[in-house]
């Protein structure tokens, strides 16, 4: 307190008194409750009211409930909360964040008053309700085979679950789905574009927002393939004003100098890659640059290449068994293709390596991967390998060679040789049995040479186990020969054969009475009825020409039943029509029949047909049949 002594003084007469006066200052009052409790509703504006009396003005200070402090006439956040100049705090947009116990001050150079409100917030049932708060733009635009991305924020109560629908709407492993709702497409094709649907759920309700995406195909990318080895050329043409400089990029991405031992760059910009090889294979990029900008071209170079094949087979490892006879001559073959040409070699018992070509007194790699062995000996059998490489990658041929010795052939009694008529497309089993026992390690040997183990099926035969007998399916013309029978009993190896012949020579059904009499202008069909089968038919016309079934000329036409039809028959028809039907070894014309017969490799056979011109009927790779004149005696075919 401060004391003040005043003096008064009367001028009239001399006297004095003394006044002690005491100031006391006022402490501030607020004017509203101590303790309020309060609740307002979500979203809504806050007014919370604190003002103070006593003497001197109060200071007004909030603390909000966590922490901030605020004055009057204080804004923050961007004027959402503050303090008016009277001490009313103001909260706009009410929100769960700002529900909590709010402390008002007011305080004097005397004292300090304070005031406490508990705020609660009421949720608005609208807020509550699941709703899309954020999303990427309605159209998006994404490069082909690029990365899609879309998000989608949604608030809620409670916390609403983010749905997807997309315009394939199927799963696809390129497509995920993050937890705050973002979703993403990798490696996006023509088939992500479309209509993407975002749905925000939760208990109070559904939102959703609809986003546009439009791929952007990219150019067409130029591809060129080139087998290993040749040398290919890229051009890129390149325009502009100045002239562009010309750059090329490798697929390892490193620029091609303009004169390399691999690489040439021609002065108008083409790119010539010598001898390609595996590694050439890639995106070749040519830049065209100059003072105005510039520009890219991407051309795909492949190389083809094939892995390798050893003698036909597929797979990267096969295995077969070779026996030979001792002292003698022995072929091993490993026949190896690919793109490019296999490098082969041989892996011999004992790991010696023999790569093709390869020359010794005793063995022998040819270029083609055979081996030759001269003068096989029992040491010489064991497991060999047969390796062929190239760019496409490696396979392994694994030959179990069996050298034996040579033992004498036991006496078979009776004749060894089976003469069988072969009937185009009846089966044919041919039973390789010895004084009515059946062998055991029965080989069949056919006519091309080709050997047959048991239980092995090749083509049209299949060697039965369990009695080693052949079976050949369907057979043709072509399956007539020498059949070669191989097995061993109590006296060693013994030796069966069957010679296939062909069967009964075809037949025309029908005969016409010459001559053939028609009306001008109406049509005429000649027919020929066989029992070939199969056959092969040619017609040939008074002018020479010769119709093959079935085949169309002018008005001439050979139906697929053998019959010749003639369109408007005219004066200009006139003349003799012969027809002839092969069955493959046979042939045979009405009016002066004639056959072909089979030349095995110890038999020839004449073929004669009077007053016939010569032709020649049938030639296939291990035989020709040829129909002789009627002048010539004879001739070996």
């Amino acid at each position: 307190r401060d004391r003040l002594l005043h003096f008064l003084s009367l001028f009239h007469y001399i006297d004095t008194v003394s006044v002690r006066l005491y100031v006391s200052a006022l402490l501030p009052v607020i004017q509203q409750m101590r303790h309020e409790n309060t609740t307002l509703l979500e979203g809504a504006n806050a007014y919370i009211h604190c003002s103070a009396t006593g003497g001197a003005q109060p200071h007004i200070r909030w603390i909000t409930p966590n922490g901030v402090q605020l004055i009057a006439s204080q804004f923050v956040n961007g004027r959402k909360l503050g303090v008016f100049p009277n001490g009313t705090l103001y909260i706009q947009g009410l929100g769960q964040g700002n529900a909590g116990r709010y402390e008002c001050s007011a305080s004097n150079a005397v004292a300090s008053s304070t005031r406490t409100v508990s705020l609660s917030i009421r949720r608005n049932p609208s807020s509550a309700k699941a709703h899309i708060t954020s999303s990427s733009p309605q159209r998006i635009d994404v490069i082909y085979g690029g990365r899609l991305l879309l998000n989608c924020v949604a608030a809620g109560v409670p916390e609403p679950r983010i749905i997807w629908r997309t315009p394939s709407k199927n799963f696809d492993p390129r497509i995920k789905v993050f937890p705050n709702g973002t979703i993403t497409v990798h490696s996006v094709t023509d088939k992500d574009s479309g209509d993407y649907l975002c749905v925000a759920r939760n208990k109070m309700g559904d939102d959703y927002v609809q986003l546009r995406v439009d791929v952007l195909t990219r150019p067409d990318q130029k591809s060129i393939r080139v087998f290993y080895g040749e040398t290919v050329t890229l051009r890129c043409n390149a325009k502009g004003e100045p002239t562009p400089v010309v750059t090329w990029i490798s697929p390892t991405n490193r620029v091609i100098a303009p004169a390399m031992d691999k690489y040439q760059v021609l002065d108008d910009g083409t790119l010539v890659v010598q001898k390609v090889q595996r590694f050439d294979d890639g995106n070749y990029t040519c830049m065209s640059r100059n003072n105005a900008g510039q520009d890219h071209k991407v051309i795909r170079l492949e190389v083809l290449v094939t892995s390798p094949m050893i003698n036909g087979l597929k797979g990267t490892l096969n295995a077969i068994k070779v026996t030979a006879v001792a002292d003698q001559r022995t072929l091993v073959d490993c026949i190896a293709e690919g793109m490019p040409i296999p490098r082969i070699m041989w892996v011999l018992p004992g790991n010696v390596i023999l790569p093709a070509p390869y020359y010794s007194n005793r063995m022998t790699v040819h270029p083609n991967g055979t081996l030759e062995i001269r003068l096989a000996k029992r040491t010489d059998s064991g497991q060999l390998a047969c390796i062929a490489r190239n760019e496409g990658g490696e396979v392994k041929l694994i030959v179990n060679l069996d050298i034996k010795e040579v033992v004498e052939r036991a006496q078979i009694r009776g004749t060894n040789t089976d003469n069988l008529s072969l009937t185009v497309g009846n089966a044919v089993t041919l039973n390789c049995s010895f004084e009515g026992s059946t062998l055991p390690h029965v080989t069949w040997i056919l006519p091309n040479g080709t050997p047959l183990h048991s239980g092995a099926q090749f083509s049209k035969f299949f060697h039965r186990p369990n009695d080693g007998s052949l079976i050949i399916s369907n057979p043709s013309i072509a399956e007539a020969g020498m059949y070669r029978c191989l097995g061993r009993n109590s006296r060693g190896l013994v030796e069966r054969t069957f010679t296939l012949s062909p069967g009964k020579k075809p037949e025309i059904i029908n005969r016409y009475n010459s001559p053939v009499s028609v009306v001008n202008g109406e049509g005429l069909l000649l027919h020929c009825l066989t029992n070939a089968k199969p056959f092969r038919l040619t017609w040939t016309l008074p002018s020479g020409v010769v119709l093959n079934r079935p085949q169309r000329a002018g008005r001439y036409a050979v139906l697929a039943n053998g019959t010749l039809s003639i369109h408007q028959v005219s004066v200009y028809d006139r003349g003799l029509y012969a027809v002839a039907v092969v069955l493959l070894l046979a042939v045979l014309w009405p009016a002066t029949p004639c056959y072909a017969l089979q030349c095995p490799a110890t038999h020839c056979y004449i073929l004669l047909c009077p007053a016939v011109p010569c032709y020649v009927l049938l030639c296939s790779a291990t035989h020709c049949y040829i129909l002789l004149c009627p002048a010539v005696p004879c001739y070996t075919l």
